[in-house]
């Protein structure tokens, strides 16, 4: 009886492959599943992330910061205007007299004498009034101006102010001087507009605010007689309008 054949030597011994259609291990590591493939970045010794640029990165963040900054500034502010509560100041005509009035072959002569109080109605701002300009109207058409001197208000504080408008012989339109003769014959009175501009200052400390106001004193009715050329404002004192 012979010896059953015996494995030649220097092959390895068959492995007992649980599946048989798979190939082999090579180099001693279990092959792929068929049909998967590796990942090129993970298996590329020269592959290298992309690098973001650093102007971009620099430019982004100086936009944060500076959108930071504007919130904070934004906010200060918003806070600041809660606390202080800048007001408009407020304006009363007190008086408004007219004399050597008249209206003949379209000419308007005559002069204004008014007073006019200004009252800061701030608890924590000063105020400044650079040069105002006083304008008298009628029917929106400007009759005669002039300008009133700069002054300070402090805190609560009331101003009163005089000042004096007059125009010789100046045209005006004939439907405008038909107006005032038939409003000065059946009422015996002619209804002026006042207007006043200037650029205010508020101060708190070191902030300072400046904007324009306007001041609108209308329909003040002064009792002017066709028989005479002189007339005082109907009713008391009246208070204007700022904006």
């Amino acid at each position: 009886m012979q010896d059953p054949p015996r494995p030649a030597t220097g092959y390895p011994y068959p492995y007992p492959y649980p599946n048989p259609q798979q190939p082999p291990p090579t180099n001693g590591y279990p092959n792929p599943a068929t049909g998967t493939a590796y990942p090129y970045q993970n298996h590329n010794p020269y592959y290298a992330p992309p690098q973001p640029n650093p102007r971009a990165v620099i430019i982004r963040r100086l936009f944060i910061v500076f959108m930071t900054f504007l919130l904070i500034l934004g906010l200060i502010l918003f806070i600041f205007f809660l606390i202080v509560r800048p007001q408009l100041p407020d304006v009363y005509l007190n008086s408004l007299s007219v004399s050597n009035f008249n209206v003949s072959n379209n000419q308007v002569s005559g002069k204004w004498d008014l007073q006019v109080q200004f009252r800061n109605p701030n608890s924590k701002m000063s105020l400044h009034y650079e040069t105002a300009l006083c304008a008298m109207y009628y029917n929106r058409v400007s009759l005669s101006e002039t300008r009133l001197q700069p002054f300070d208000q402090g805190k609560k504080d009331q101003t009163v102010v005089n000042a004096t408008l007059s125009v010789s012989g100046t045209y005006v339109d004939g439907r405008l001087a038909d107006s005032i003769g038939k409003e000065r014959s059946v009422k015996g009175s002619i209804e002026f507009d006042l207007r006043m501009i200037s650029y205010v200052s508020f101060r708190y400390g070191a902030f300072r605010r400046r904007r324009y106001v306007t001041v609108y004193c209308d329909d003040v009715a002064v009792g002017v007689p066709v028989s005479s050329g002189s007339g005082k404002m109907v009713g008391s004192a009246k208070r204007c309008k700022t904006y």
